[in-house]
Protein backbone atom coordinates (compact mmCIF):
# COMPACT_ATOMS: atom_id res chain seq x y z
CA UNK A 1 0.00 0.00 0.00
CA UNK A 2 1.41 3.39 -1.00
CA UNK A 3 1.90 6.14 1.62
CA UNK A 4 -1.07 8.05 0.22
CA UNK A 5 -3.26 4.92 0.24
CA UNK A 6 -2.21 4.27 3.85
CA UNK A 7 -3.18 7.82 4.77
CA UNK A 8 -6.56 7.57 3.09
CA UNK A 9 -7.27 4.20 4.74
CA UNK A 10 -6.71 5.77 8.15
CA UNK A 11 -8.74 8.90 7.42
CA UNK A 12 -11.76 7.37 5.66
CA UNK A 13 -14.89 7.59 7.76
CA UNK A 14 -13.18 9.54 10.54
CA UNK A 15 -14.57 12.70 12.09
CA UNK A 16 -11.26 14.27 13.07
CA UNK A 17 -7.53 13.66 13.12
CA UNK A 18 -5.13 15.67 15.29
CA UNK A 19 -3.11 16.32 13.29
CA UNK A 20 -3.08 15.30 9.63
CA UNK A 21 0.51 16.44 9.18
CA UNK A 22 1.62 14.37 12.18
CA UNK A 23 -0.22 11.35 10.80
CA UNK A 24 1.47 11.73 7.43
CA UNK A 25 4.89 12.04 9.10
CA UNK A 26 4.17 8.97 11.25
CA UNK A 27 3.26 6.89 8.20
CA UNK A 28 6.31 8.13 6.30
CA UNK A 29 8.78 7.22 9.04
CA UNK A 30 7.22 4.10 10.62
CA UNK A 31 6.32 0.86 8.84
CA UNK A 32 4.27 -0.53 11.72
CA UNK A 33 3.17 2.18 14.17
CA UNK A 34 1.22 1.26 17.29
CA UNK A 35 -2.45 2.23 17.66
CA UNK A 36 -5.12 1.48 20.22
CA UNK A 37 -8.74 1.97 21.09
CA UNK A 38 -9.89 1.65 24.71
CA UNK A 39 -13.30 0.19 25.55
CA UNK A 40 -15.06 -0.69 28.79
CA UNK A 41 -16.44 -4.26 28.50
CA UNK A 42 -19.52 -3.56 30.57
CA UNK A 43 -22.49 -5.06 28.76
CA UNK A 44 -23.81 -6.10 25.37
CA UNK A 45 -22.11 -4.42 22.43
CA UNK A 46 -24.09 -2.04 20.22
CA UNK A 47 -23.68 -1.61 16.48
CA UNK A 48 -21.74 1.66 16.77
CA UNK A 49 -18.94 -0.01 18.70
CA UNK A 50 -19.02 -3.14 16.56
CA UNK A 51 -19.22 -1.63 13.10
CA UNK A 52 -17.86 1.93 13.34
CA UNK A 53 -14.96 1.23 15.71
CA UNK A 54 -14.45 -2.31 14.40
CA UNK A 55 -14.19 -1.09 10.81
CA UNK A 56 -11.71 1.62 11.75
CA UNK A 57 -9.51 -0.91 13.57
CA UNK A 58 -9.56 -2.96 10.37
CA UNK A 59 -8.57 0.14 8.37
CA UNK A 60 -5.61 0.74 10.68
CA UNK A 61 -4.42 -2.83 10.32
CA UNK A 62 -4.67 -2.61 6.53
CA UNK A 63 -2.65 0.62 6.71
CA UNK A 64 0.16 -1.26 8.47
CA UNK A 65 -0.57 -0.44 12.10
CA UNK A 66 -0.13 -2.81 14.98
CA UNK A 67 -3.61 -2.32 16.41
CA UNK A 68 -4.56 -2.93 20.04
CA UNK A 69 -8.08 -3.24 21.42
CA UNK A 70 -7.65 -2.32 25.06
CA UNK A 71 -10.36 -3.96 27.14
CA UNK A 72 -10.53 -1.61 30.11
CA UNK A 73 -11.91 -4.06 32.64
CA UNK A 74 -10.35 -2.31 35.63
CA UNK A 75 -11.65 1.05 34.49
CA UNK A 76 -15.12 -0.50 34.30
CA UNK A 77 -14.58 -1.96 37.76
CA UNK A 78 -13.88 1.40 39.39
CA UNK A 79 -16.79 2.83 37.36
CA UNK A 80 -19.16 0.43 39.17
CA UNK A 81 -19.98 -1.59 36.04
CA UNK A 82 -21.38 -5.14 36.23
CA UNK A 83 -21.54 -5.07 40.00
CA UNK A 84 -17.82 -4.36 40.40
CA UNK A 85 -17.17 -8.02 39.69
CA UNK A 86 -13.89 -8.53 37.85
CA UNK A 87 -14.83 -12.05 36.77
CA UNK A 88 -18.02 -10.74 35.15
CA UNK A 89 -15.99 -8.02 33.45
CA UNK A 90 -13.48 -10.60 32.22
CA UNK A 91 -16.31 -12.65 30.69
CA UNK A 92 -17.68 -9.52 29.05
CA UNK A 93 -14.24 -8.76 27.64
CA UNK A 94 -14.18 -12.21 26.03
CA UNK A 95 -17.64 -11.46 24.57
CA UNK A 96 -16.26 -8.19 23.13
CA UNK A 97 -13.55 -10.21 21.40
CA UNK A 98 -16.28 -12.39 19.90
CA UNK A 99 -18.17 -9.32 18.75
CA UNK A 100 -15.20 -7.88 16.90
CA UNK A 101 -14.38 -11.23 15.31
CA UNK A 102 -18.02 -11.54 14.22
CA UNK A 103 -17.89 -8.27 12.27
CA UNK A 104 -14.61 -9.14 10.59
CA UNK A 105 -11.90 -7.41 12.62
CA UNK A 106 -8.67 -9.13 11.53
CA UNK A 107 -7.22 -11.76 13.82
CA UNK A 108 -3.91 -9.89 13.90
CA UNK A 109 -5.38 -7.34 16.32
CA UNK A 110 -3.93 -7.56 19.83
CA UNK A 111 -6.23 -7.59 22.86
CA UNK A 112 -4.90 -6.23 26.14
CA UNK A 113 -6.55 -5.94 29.56
CA UNK A 114 -6.30 -3.00 31.93
CA UNK A 115 -6.20 -5.33 34.90
CA UNK A 116 -2.79 -6.55 33.69
CA UNK A 117 -1.43 -2.99 33.75
CA UNK A 118 -2.65 -1.77 37.11
CA UNK A 119 -0.83 -4.57 38.90
CA UNK A 120 2.44 -2.75 38.14
CA UNK A 121 3.48 0.01 40.57
CA UNK A 122 5.22 1.74 37.67
CA UNK A 123 1.82 2.35 36.05
CA UNK A 124 0.85 4.52 39.02
CA UNK A 125 4.27 5.94 39.83
CA UNK A 126 3.39 5.19 43.44
CA UNK A 127 3.75 2.25 45.81
CA UNK A 128 -0.02 1.78 46.05
CA UNK A 129 -3.10 2.90 44.15
CA UNK A 130 -6.12 3.99 46.16
CA UNK A 131 -9.31 2.67 44.55
CA UNK A 132 -11.56 5.54 45.56
CA UNK A 133 -9.00 8.14 44.51
CA UNK A 134 -8.66 6.43 41.14
CA UNK A 135 -12.25 7.35 40.37
CA UNK A 136 -11.23 10.98 40.49
CA UNK A 137 -8.36 10.53 38.07
CA UNK A 138 -10.06 8.47 35.37
CA UNK A 139 -8.85 10.77 32.55
CA UNK A 140 -5.33 10.58 33.99
CA UNK A 141 -5.57 6.79 33.82
CA UNK A 142 -6.44 7.04 30.13
CA UNK A 143 -3.38 9.24 29.63
CA UNK A 144 -1.26 6.69 31.51
CA UNK A 145 -2.64 3.91 29.31
CA UNK A 146 -1.43 5.66 26.16
CA UNK A 147 2.04 6.18 27.59
CA UNK A 148 2.26 2.67 29.08
CA UNK A 149 1.50 1.02 25.73
CA UNK A 150 4.04 3.22 23.90
CA UNK A 151 1.46 4.22 21.31
CA UNK A 152 1.74 6.31 18.17
CA UNK A 153 -2.00 6.78 17.56
CA UNK A 154 -5.02 6.84 19.87
CA UNK A 155 -8.37 5.91 18.34
CA UNK A 156 -11.77 6.59 19.83
CA UNK A 157 -15.17 8.09 19.25
CA UNK A 158 -15.56 11.84 19.61
CA UNK A 159 -16.55 11.20 23.22
CA UNK A 160 -12.94 10.17 23.91
CA UNK A 161 -11.47 13.36 22.47
CA UNK A 162 -10.99 14.99 25.89
CA UNK A 163 -8.70 12.20 27.12
CA UNK A 164 -6.64 12.16 23.95
CA UNK A 165 -6.22 15.92 23.96
CA UNK A 166 -5.24 15.80 27.62
CA UNK A 167 -2.45 13.38 26.69
CA UNK A 168 -1.34 15.65 23.85
CA UNK A 169 -1.23 18.57 26.28
CA UNK A 170 0.80 16.87 29.01
CA UNK A 171 3.10 14.69 26.90
CA UNK A 172 5.64 17.45 26.06
CA UNK A 173 5.72 18.53 29.70
CA UNK A 174 6.48 14.98 30.85
CA UNK A 175 8.98 14.25 28.10
CA UNK A 176 6.68 11.65 26.49
CA UNK A 177 6.38 11.17 22.75
CA UNK A 178 3.40 12.75 21.04
CA UNK A 179 0.52 10.66 19.64
CA UNK A 180 -1.88 11.24 16.76
CA UNK A 181 -5.51 11.38 17.91
CA UNK A 182 -8.05 9.83 15.52
CA UNK A 183 -11.76 10.20 16.23
CA UNK A 184 -14.76 8.50 14.68
CA UNK A 185 -18.27 9.99 14.56
CA UNK A 186 -20.78 8.91 17.19
CA UNK A 187 -23.86 6.93 16.19
CA UNK A 188 -26.86 8.71 17.76
CA UNK A 189 -29.45 7.02 19.94
CA UNK A 190 -32.62 5.97 18.14
CA UNK A 191 -34.87 8.23 20.19
CA UNK A 192 -33.23 11.38 18.83
CA UNK A 193 -32.55 12.73 22.31
CA UNK A 194 -29.61 15.04 22.89
CA UNK A 195 -29.37 16.22 19.30
CA UNK A 196 -27.72 19.41 20.50
CA UNK A 197 -25.10 17.37 22.39
CA UNK A 198 -23.72 14.51 20.32
CA UNK A 199 -21.95 12.90 23.27
CA UNK A 200 -25.03 12.95 25.50
CA UNK A 201 -27.20 11.75 22.62
CA UNK A 202 -24.96 8.89 21.44
CA UNK A 203 -26.09 5.30 21.15
CA UNK A 204 -25.24 3.48 24.37
CA UNK A 205 -25.57 -0.09 25.56
CA UNK A 206 -26.88 1.32 28.86
CA UNK A 207 -30.05 2.35 26.96
CA UNK A 208 -30.80 -0.83 25.01
CA UNK A 209 -34.20 0.27 23.69
CA UNK A 210 -32.64 3.38 22.10
CA UNK A 211 -29.79 1.30 20.71
CA UNK A 212 -29.44 -1.57 18.30
CA UNK A 213 -27.40 -4.25 19.98
CA UNK A 214 -25.08 -6.45 17.99
CA UNK A 215 -27.07 -9.54 18.96
CA UNK A 216 -30.56 -8.18 18.29
CA UNK A 217 -32.54 -10.47 16.00
CA UNK A 218 -34.24 -9.33 12.77
CA UNK A 219 -37.61 -8.65 14.38
CA UNK A 220 -36.02 -6.65 17.20
CA UNK A 221 -34.06 -4.56 14.70
CA UNK A 222 -37.28 -3.92 12.77
CA UNK A 223 -39.14 -2.98 15.95
CA UNK A 224 -36.48 -0.56 17.16
CA UNK A 225 -35.96 1.16 13.82
CA UNK A 226 -39.72 1.25 13.31
CA UNK A 227 -40.18 3.47 16.35
CA UNK A 228 -36.97 5.48 15.89
CA UNK A 229 -36.96 9.27 15.63
CA UNK A 230 -37.08 9.98 11.89
CA UNK A 231 -38.85 13.26 11.03
CA UNK A 232 -39.87 13.73 7.41
CA UNK A 233 -37.55 15.88 5.28
CA UNK A 234 -35.06 16.31 8.17
CA UNK A 235 -31.75 14.61 7.34
CA UNK A 236 -29.69 16.32 10.06
CA UNK A 237 -29.62 14.54 13.41
CA UNK A 238 -31.68 11.68 12.00
CA UNK A 239 -30.51 8.42 13.63
CA UNK A 240 -31.92 6.21 10.86
CA UNK A 241 -30.01 8.13 8.20
CA UNK A 242 -26.90 8.03 10.40
CA UNK A 243 -27.02 4.22 10.44
CA UNK A 244 -27.01 4.38 6.65
CA UNK A 245 -24.15 6.91 6.60
CA UNK A 246 -21.89 5.36 9.21
CA UNK A 247 -22.53 1.65 8.71
CA UNK A 248 -24.39 0.65 5.56
CA UNK A 249 -22.74 2.78 2.87
CA UNK A 250 -19.18 2.14 4.13
CA UNK A 251 -19.82 -1.61 4.23
CA UNK A 252 -22.17 -2.06 1.27
CA UNK A 253 -21.44 0.87 -1.05
CA UNK A 254 -25.14 1.40 -1.76
CA UNK A 255 -28.59 1.11 -0.19
CA UNK A 256 -31.68 -0.51 -1.67
CA UNK A 257 -35.05 0.84 -0.51
CA UNK A 258 -37.91 -1.65 -1.01
CA UNK A 259 -41.09 0.14 -2.07
CA UNK A 260 -44.50 -0.82 -3.35
CA UNK A 261 -44.87 -0.38 -7.10
CA UNK A 262 -47.61 2.21 -6.56
CA UNK A 263 -44.98 4.39 -4.86
CA UNK A 264 -42.45 3.94 -7.65
CA UNK A 265 -41.04 0.52 -6.78
CA UNK A 266 -37.66 -0.33 -5.33
CA UNK A 267 -34.96 2.32 -5.57
CA UNK A 268 -31.19 1.99 -5.14
CA UNK A 269 -29.06 4.85 -3.81
CA UNK A 270 -25.41 4.74 -4.87
CA UNK A 271 -24.18 7.31 -2.33
CA UNK A 272 -25.22 8.70 1.03
CA UNK A 273 -25.43 12.22 -0.39
CA UNK A 274 -27.94 11.00 -2.96
CA UNK A 275 -29.99 9.35 -0.22
CA UNK A 276 -29.91 12.39 2.07
CA UNK A 277 -30.93 14.73 -0.78
CA UNK A 278 -33.85 12.50 -1.72
CA UNK A 279 -34.97 12.39 1.90
CA UNK A 280 -34.60 16.13 2.43
CA UNK A 281 -36.79 17.03 -0.56
CA UNK A 282 -39.51 14.58 0.40
CA UNK A 283 -38.97 12.06 -2.41
CA UNK A 284 -38.25 9.37 0.16
CA UNK A 285 -40.79 8.70 2.91
CA UNK A 286 -39.59 7.94 6.48
CA UNK A 287 -41.37 4.58 6.42
CA UNK A 288 -39.51 3.57 3.25
CA UNK A 289 -36.19 4.79 4.64
CA UNK A 290 -36.74 2.72 7.76
CA UNK A 291 -37.58 -0.35 5.67
CA UNK A 292 -34.39 0.00 3.63
CA UNK A 293 -32.14 0.58 6.65
CA UNK A 294 -33.76 -2.33 8.48
CA UNK A 295 -33.18 -4.67 5.55
CA UNK A 296 -29.60 -3.49 5.03
CA UNK A 297 -28.67 -3.74 8.69
CA UNK A 298 -30.25 -7.14 9.12
CA UNK A 299 -28.24 -8.33 6.13
CA UNK A 300 -25.03 -7.10 7.78
CA UNK A 301 -26.01 -8.91 10.97
CA UNK A 302 -26.48 -12.31 9.29
CA UNK A 303 -22.81 -13.35 9.61
CA UNK A 304 -22.81 -11.99 13.17
CA UNK A 305 -25.68 -14.31 14.05
CA UNK A 306 -23.90 -17.25 12.45
CA UNK A 307 -20.72 -16.51 14.39
CA UNK A 308 -22.54 -16.45 17.73
CA UNK A 309 -24.50 -19.58 16.88
CA UNK A 310 -21.13 -21.31 16.57
CA UNK A 311 -19.63 -19.53 19.63
CA UNK A 312 -22.50 -18.89 22.07
CA UNK A 313 -20.74 -19.30 25.41
CA UNK A 314 -19.60 -15.76 26.18
CA UNK A 315 -22.77 -14.14 24.81
CA UNK A 316 -24.96 -16.39 26.92
CA UNK A 317 -22.84 -15.69 30.00
CA UNK A 318 -23.07 -11.90 29.50
CA UNK A 319 -26.83 -12.12 28.91
CA UNK A 320 -27.15 -14.01 32.20
CA UNK A 321 -24.99 -11.45 34.02
CA UNK A 322 -27.00 -8.49 32.70
CA UNK A 323 -30.32 -10.16 33.48
CA UNK A 324 -29.17 -10.70 37.05
CA UNK A 325 -28.48 -6.97 37.35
Amino acid sequence: MSPEDRLQAVLQGSEEVVTRDELRTLLDRTASPRAYVGLEPSGLMHIGTAFVIGSKVGDLIRAGFHAIIFLADWHAYINDKLGRNLENLRICAEYFKDGFRAVGVPESVEYLYANEFVRHPEYWKEEEADLDASKLIYPAMQVADIHWMDLDLALGGMDQRHAHMLYRDVAPKLGWKQVVALHTPLLPALDGGGRMDLVAGKMSKSRPDASILLNDGPHEVERKIGKAFCPSKEPVGNPVLEIARLILFPRRGKLMIPRDTKFGGDVVYESFNELAKSYANGELHPKDLKAGVTAGLNSELVPVGKYFEAHPENLEAVQQITRAG
